[in-house]
């Protein structure tokens, strides 16, 4: 009885999504998730929404992690124009000050 509900609430979630985003999800690539998300201007899905998404472990949602804040990184170093902007808000993310995950301090 609980895989049908994962199962009907994973059906309902990917449908909420873009084409892409279903597919990513569907591979379980995660990273190329949080890349698309971060590219994309998106806020990033916390813990809880990716494990709705199927994402069941800490490393796929680091794998997520990872991936957001390099497409993030991508997004802020040059696209960010307001012909791209998908998130008003998002510009403001563009600063170092903005993330508690620093991307130095993770490796980026």
């Amino acid at each position: 009885m609980m895989k049908v509900i994962v199962a009907v609430m994973m059906v309902w979630l990917v449908g909420c999504t873009s084409p892409y985003e279903s597919g990513l999800t569907e591979e379980k690539n995660w990273q190329g998730l949080g890349a698309y998300h971060g590219e994309q201007g998106y806020r990033e899905l916390n813990e809880k929404r990716l494990v709705d998404l199927g994402a069941l472990s800490e490393t796929e949602y680091e794998e997520y992690r990872a991936g957001y804040l390099k497409g993030r990184f991508d997004y802020c170093s040059g696209r960010q124009s307001v012909s791209t902007v998908v998130n008003a808000d998002y510009l403001n993310e563009c600063t170092s000050e903005s993330s508690s995950y620093g991307l130095t301090g993770r490796g980026y």
